[in-house]
């Protein structure tokens, strides 16, 4: 199951619903993958944050 991304920039895309072009605004979260696979420019996506394991977890507390 695709996990929601950030964006880092603003960026231009298109409902693919609706046909309508809609511009996303930085640090908004993109679940849908029709939106998502529009933007190709890998500089507008945040950094992910690398998943801690449970064992790191369980270590650190």
């Amino acid at each position: 199951m695709p996990t929601a991304r950030t964006l880092a920039s603003a960026v231009f895309v298109t409902d693919p619903k609706t046909n309508e072009t809609l511009l996303l605004q930085p640090g908004v979260e993109v679940a849908d993958p029709a939106i998502a696979e529009q933007i190709t420019n890998p500089a507008a996506w945040a950094p992910e944050v690398p998943r801690q394991t449970r064992r790191a977890k369980a270590e650190a507390s």
